[in-house]
């Protein structure tokens, strides 16, 4: 059995089908439907969507079902309920490229857009094993800082520093809250930092990190209500005059990642365009 549904829009129309027959869950398919119409840009800001009880009595689904879909959809920041008005779509397709700036604060201050951060861990040590390889040198006494960075007001990355402590000085008194951590290298030291080497890779998120990006609820118990969630995982190694500098690890949801990259059939040639990573929404 098979309930399909047409919603028009202003670019074009859209068809939502739920196989009622599939393994895959009601509500999961439901959801990944509109989840995708949105991101596609299918539907736009501000779209209405059809209401709870239409997609109940259309696509022959539970009221516990489409309630479920949607609110996970609020969750991630895609649509808005308004008391008395309906469902909206919030989600507005715009990012920034980090392979075009790797500081998060300038592509941030860029698209006035303010940046906070809540630190996690602050302080100074020697380096875990999968990231000393990164640096030539074997001090005991790296900058180690660990935050949440917020976007919005929503928890967007979690974001990894280590850094010698000759090019660190003061960085620990600084206020970690506020400061963006490539502007203070840059001030402090009296250099420009010009070298970059970004490594991306999928990764699962462990349950701590999805309760950090508000992506799991800490609150819930049932080991069949836990999900695995895809991050994607940006290893920047920054450099000056040949020497590391920093390297920084982001941890970022991998439903808001999205890679373009073209193909020279000529010369056998990839070439990375750009690394968008998409913006939560208000």
């Amino acid at each position: 059995m098979t309930g399909h549904l047409n919603i028009m829009s202003r670019k074009e129309e859209a068809i939502i089908r739920i196989n009622h027959n599939s393994p895959v869950p009601l509500y999961y398919q439901l959801r990944e439907q509109i989840r995708d119409n949105i991101l596609s840009g299918k539907w736009e800001y501000g779209k209405e969507l059809p209401s709870e009880l239409r997609l109940c009595e259309t696509l022959q689904l539970s009221r516990a079902t489409v309630k479920q879909a949607m609110d996970e959809l609020v969750r991630e920041g895609l649509i808005e309920r308004k008391r008395g008005k309906g469902t909206f779509v919030t989600y507005q397709n715009e990012g920034f490229n980090i392979f075009a700036e790797p500081s998060l604060t300038r592509q941030m201050r860029s698209m006035g857009v303010t940046v906070r951060s809540r630190v996690l861990s602050a302080g100074t040590g020697p380096l875990e094993r999968d990231v000393s390889g990164y640096f030539d040198e074997g001090a005991a006494n790296f900058c180690k800082l660990r935050r949440v960075r917020y976007m919005k007001n929503r928890p967007f990355v979690i974001e990894e520093n280590y850094i010698p402590p000759k090019w660190a000085k003061d960085l620990l008194k600084q206020n970690l809250n506020t400061i963006s951590i490539y502007d203070y290298l840059e001030q402090a030291n009296g250099i420009k930092l010009n070298s970059f080497h970004i490594e991306v890779k999928p990764t699962l998120l462990n349950t701590e990190d999805k309760q950090q990006l508000e992506l799991e609820d800490d609150r819930v118990q049932l080991i069949i209500l836990k999900k695995d969630i895809v991050g994607m995982r940006f290893d920047i190694t920054t450099q000056y005059q040949g020497e590391v500098i920093m390297f920084n690890r982001r941890l970022i949801d991998g439903n808001l990642v999205s890679i373009t990259a073209d193909y020279d059939a000529a010369s056998h040639q990839f070439a990375v365009t750009s690394g968008k990573i998409l913006l939560p929404s208000d």
